[in-house]
């Protein structure tokens, strides 16, 4: 989720004098189909994304994030800008935000208020539709749990439930491994739903290999 020039952006912070507060970092990915919530948003097909976030400082932080789509029209490009501040209370992990997902081809967007919670290897984070758009979508839970590393190979596990404004709600549930070698990041996941609106539901494995910047 991210995309921007770090070192135009750091030449700006340096010349007013917040470059210092401010730590920026980037990242790349290769990925063999771009699914989210458990549905393809690129027909079944790669995608090459990418990214830049900012650490404020005091837990705050901002970002923006593009990927390839094929939503099967003129929509070619997604483009995400979030800003939140993530924080820790007795041992619970707090991250809260707003998250903007434009499209701009078309026109769509989808705009989200998002409050995570994690302890230890168990995470949950809940995202509410603002409704900005012409038509709100629905409300989103996502459960993760990090299931450990073995032989440099770490597991997780993740579900989610979208509760739709229309049509069918669905869960969506995803298995994933992941290692770094030869200087990147890869996971190997299958993903699958509930779901019977298409093959864009079905289940299916995807390769994503990624670098930080």
């Amino acid at each position: 989720m991210k995309l921007l020039k770090t070192t135009a952006v750091a030449g700006l912070l340096a010349a007013s004098g917040a470059a210092s507060a401010i730590e920026l970092s980037g990242n790349v990915a290769l990925t063999s189909d771009y699914v989210w919530r458990g549905v393809s948003l690129t027909d079944g097909g790669p995608a090459i994304q990418g990214g830049f976030d900012a650490d404020l400082g005091n837990g705050l932080y901002a970002g923006v994030w593009a990927s390839n789509v094929d939503f099967g029209d003129d929509t070619s490009v997604e483009v995400d800008v979030y800003g939140g501040w993530a924080g820790e209370f007795n041992g619970v992990g707090v991250d809260v935000g707003y998250i903007h997902y434009h499209y701009p081809q078309e026109g769509y967007q989808l705009d989200e208020l998002y409050l995570g919670l994690s302890f230890g290897p168990a995470s949950i984070t809940y995202s509410y539709d603002l409704g900005l758009a012409e038509d709100e979508i629905g409300d989103y839970t996502d459960f993760g749990l990090d299931l450990g590393e073995y032989n440099g190979v770490a597991f997780a596990a993740h579900a989610g439930y979208y509760d739709l404004d229309s049509g069918d709600d669905y869960w969506d549930f995803k298995l994933g491994a992941s290692t770094s070698i030869f200087g990147a990041d890869w996971e190997l996941a299958y993903t699958d739903t509930d779901a019977s609106d298409g093959d864009l539901d079905d289940d299916r494995v995807i390769l994503t290999v990624s670098k930080s910047l």
